[in-house]
């Protein structure tokens, strides 16, 4: 999933407080599901200091060094995972501005890190403490190999030439008729040859950043922006370019041209669209039960709260999995947990090198100070509980063989020593009774090759990138059930309370624990770390 915080970073006052632990106050029995707030823009202003520094470099080299590595030059061991790839911080070139002079201020650089990049793989990070923000603010900024300076303010002469400093957005014009027909007038002339005619990002495509690295113009009916869509945020885009992109300044167009097609930009999508690329956090409540629900579609899901959370896809394409449904019970000793998400393609096999599967993965942090939402780091593991498409078909009715997609292919059939040569297997290469010295993976005690298994879920921990392993067979204790209809999957996981060993999260009634979430679309080349991932959540247990 992605990558590594010291601190308080999980998220402010009773949330960190109350993680991976019984929360007994009137304020936790209080809690309802839905969005945990967080304040994107600053409530006061921090000036840097060695004490708030100190702060953001601690913050940094455990939440932000996997992708923008440790010299911050974007190349960290995540970067290869990544498009667009993590920002440059030595050249300074960054892409979210509201000044002249193509630098960011210290505001920019706050409500960047708070509010993420949609479009990108960089996620909100608003549930941080204001303060470790604004420590990682000044510590970014010791990277840029020139000093981040932003003039004295001076407005541009009416060529749009010469201005200075933070852009005053002037009073907004009424959007009439005429205004309409000028901002088309100028999309036409100025934008469409990169967005297209229609605004859908069809125009110019062979385009490079500032690094050599391919980029695309946006697609503005999807609502995404990197920048916040705010009309004054719009219209500072549109006159003040994206530094580092193909995107230019456009001085020229400040004043009531550059609202005009602020308004029109805003126009082809809607504030619904633009709201599900935002990367929040929100709480999900596992209520308690009598019984467990024992499938997908059982009715004790009607009364589980529902909260639908938003998916950023790592590697960024328009065609993605946009949400996913989380619902959550526990009995008292075990939690099960529902997720249901859209997928126009049922991708169960992933037998050929051009196949793969579709998935979906629950990941819990170990630690009330959970790494970035990825794979752990050395000392703070996560536990991944994943269910595999491929795996459901494994147990309907028989465990999968290239003669499913090659039905008249010859294959090999091994003997089984302990049978009688009448006995021995026929037609399949691998069933419950082959012979595990033949099957290499499954003597090797490898849970994937591992036809007897009855669970569609691998009981996975993770210690950084790399480090990926599932727990041990005897310790593989989550069951999992899927069913895909009318494009669209549930799947229905189940463990425990109590995992075995010290390696995967031991759960309680009343616990807070944060968790994060994972879809894979097979039909997309999704596999490994090609993937639509959330932040972290938070799952509370009630007592």
């Amino acid at each position: 999933m992605t990558p590594n915080g010291l601190l308080r970073s999980f998220a402010p006052g009773i949330l960190a407080a109350c993680a991976l632990s019984a929360c007994n106050s009137d304020a936790a029995k209080s809690l309802k599901p839905g969005l945990i707030a967080h304040a994107v823009r600053p409530s006061r202003v921090l000036p840097g200091s060695p004490e708030l520094t100190a702060l953001g470099k601690a913050t940094y080299e455990k939440q932000c060094l996997a992708c923008h590595g440790v010299a911050g030059d974007g190349e960290g061991e995540a970067a290869y995972l990544l498009y667009p790839k993590p920002r440059d911080f030595t050249t300074a070139q960054f892409r979210l501005i509201s000044t002249w002079d193509g630098m960011p201020t210290n505001e920019d650089l706050f409500i960047t890190i708070s509010r993420g990049m949609p479009g990108s793989a960089m996620p909100s990070w608003a549930h941080l403490p204001e303060d470790t923000r604004w420590g990682l603010v000044h510590y970014i900024k010791t990277f840029a190999r020139r000093p981040i300076q932003v003039k004295a303010p001076r407005e541009p002469d009416r060529f749009g030439s010469g201005g200075a400093g933070v852009i005053n957005v002037p009073r907004e014009p009424a959007y009439d008729e005429t205004a309409q027909a000028r901002a088309r007038e100028l999309f036409m002339k100025g934008c469409a040859p990169c967005h297209g005619a229609a605004g859908r990002g069809d125009g110019a495509q062979k385009q490079v950043d500032s690094k050599g690295f391919p980029t695309r113009p946006r697609d503005l009916t999807l609502g995404v922006y990197k920048g916040s869509p705010a009309p004054s945020d719009v219209y500072r885009r549109i006159v003040a370019g994206l530094p580092g992109s193909p995107m230019p300044q456009s001085g020229y167009l400040n004043g009531q041209d550059a609202w005009h097609l602020t308004h029109l930009v805003r126009s082809l999508s809607s504030d619904e669209q633009r709201a599900k690329v935002e990367m929040q956090q929100f709480r999900i409540i596992a209520n308690r039960v009598a019984a467990l629900p024992t499938h997908p579609d059982d009715g004790v899901w009607r009364s589980a709260p529902p909260v639908n959370l938003h998916l950023m896809p790592l590697w960024w394409r328009a065609e993605r999995p946009e949400q996913v449904t989380v619902r959550a019970v526990h009995d008292g000793r075990s939690l099960t947990v529902l997720l249901q998400w859209d997928d126009a393609t049922h991708d169960e096999t992933a037998l050929r090198p051009q196949d793969f599967r579709d998935a979906a993965a629950i990941e819990f942090a170990l630690a009330n100070d959970p790494p970035f939402f990825a794979m752990g780091q050395t000392a703070e593991p996560v536990n991944i509980w994943m269910w595999k498409s491929e795996r459901q078909a494994d147990l309907e009715p028989a465990f999968q063989d290239l003669e499913k997609v090659y039905p008249n292919i010859g294959i090999d059939s091994y003997p089984n020593l302990l049978k009688s040569p009448l006995e021995q297997p026929m037609r399949r290469a691998v069933t419950p009774e082959s012979d595990p010295r033949f099957i290499t993976a499954w003597g090797a005690g490898n849970i994937v090759a591992d036809p007897t298994r009855r669970s569609a879920a691998e009981d996975l921990t993770a210690r950084g990138f790399g480090t990926l392993r599932a727990r041990p067979p005897t310790d593989q204790a989550v069951k999992a059930e899927g069913e895909y209809e009318t494009g669209s999957y549930r799947v229905q996981y189940t463990r425990s309370f109590q995992p075995g060993r010290g390696d995967a999260v031991a759960l309680k009634p009343g616990m807070r624990v944060p968790v994060a979430f994972a879809i894979w679309n097979g039909s997309a080349g999704d596999r490994d770390g090609k993937k639509s991932v959330t932040i972290w959540q938070e799952l509370v247990l009630a007592k």
